[in-house]
């Protein structure tokens, strides 16, 4: 789950390493504020409580979790001219994405969608930019385009994949999130393809050679996820591939299916949620009943890969 903090946020978290303190507000963020009260790692200057300053715990947290985000951002702006002054309250998790399009420029433009398309599968909500114009300003920069097509393309074909040298498998991704973010993924092998959501069609127009290796769905435990996963599992049997899918720790949160930017509804008036049952072991259709029941979902970027992986190669045999 990404930190929700805000590149300005950030920048003050490197004053304070650099200098020793800040004026920036940094105690409205209910993160900054718990640092403060449990980690002890942030307080306020004695008998001044416009400035924050660090303790002695705080060099070590900062060094481990973000000199390295800060460096890599501040380089991302200084390489591209996306324009970062404090007016510009991009979240890191914008950041990643806005990376993510940097690298990705020439694969995004050649099939260009409409601005809530674009959204819908970059940022996880349609109407994202609309609603965060600094974050829109900064994409078409990157693009290097004006605006956005008024209509999509007639054949939306995404396969945007994250090679690594020695792959053991493929994880298919609804989501581009493990996308922006692919290190720990390269070095265990894990070979990142994202087809879009709903825009599986593509895989089967991949010859036999592409499929050669293991591979696993990752998605949103959610009504469209599941769904989706049936899709793709049907696409490569008819290609005498399986596909299995990557199953979420116990121990994930779980979250109610009206949280912000999200839409996938279960269909309480279809007997399970009328989802094939027969994809599914008995354990995962066990959860997938307990979040209907509760209407509840878990999100793909909170599912461990490495973990979800042996667990699977352990088990079932789906």
């Amino acid at each position: 789950m990404q930190i929700d903090i805000t590149w300005p946020q950030l920048k003050a978290l490197h004053q304070v390493y650099e200098k020793g303190s800040t004026r920036s507000k940094l105690f409205a963020n209910p993160y900054f504020e718990r640092l403060r009260k449990e980690k002890r790692i942030l307080r306020f200057r004695s008998g001044n409580l416009n400035v924050i300053e660090r303790t002695g715990l705080f060099d070590s947290f900062y060094l481990q979790n973000f000199l390295n985000a800060h460096e890599r951002y501040q380089a991302f702006f200084n390489r591209t001219g996306v324009e970062a002054d404090g007016r510009r309250a991009y979240k890191l998790y914008d950041l990643e994405t806005l990376m993510y399009i940097e690298r990705s420029r020439a694969e995004l433009l050649a099939e260009l969608t409409t601005e809530r398309t674009f959204a819908s599968q970059l940022f996880n909500s349609s109407k994202y930019l609309e609603n965060n114009l600094s974050v829109r300003s900064a994409v078409l920069h990157l693009l290097q385009v004006e605006k956005f097509p008024a209509s999509d393309p007639k054949n939306h074909v995404w396969r945007l994949v994250v090679d690594c040298p020695v792959p053991v498998c493929i994880v298919l991704c609804e989501n581009l999130d493990n996308l922006k973010c692919p290190e720990t993924a390269i070095e265990r092998g894990y070979e990142l393809w994202y087809v879009g959501g709903n825009n599986t069609g593509i895989l089967a127009n991949l010859a036999a050679d592409k499929l050669s290796l293991p591979i696993y769905y990752r998605c949103d435990w959610d009504y469209d996820g599941l769904r989706i996963y049936g899709n793709v599992k049907k696409i490569l049997a008819e290609k005498g591939k399986n596909a299995r899918i990557l199953e979420p720790a116990i121990s994930s949160r779980r979250l109610p299916v009206d949280s912000p930017y999200h839409f996938s509804k279960w269909k309480f008036n279809r007997d399970f949620s009328g989802l094939d049952r027969r994809i599914f072991t008995d354990s995962q259709s066990i959860l997938i009943k307990e979040l209907i029941a509760a209407d509840q979902w878990i999100e793909e970027e909170s599912q461990d890969l490495r973990d979800s992986i042996s667990k699977l190669n352990d088990g079932s045999s789906y």
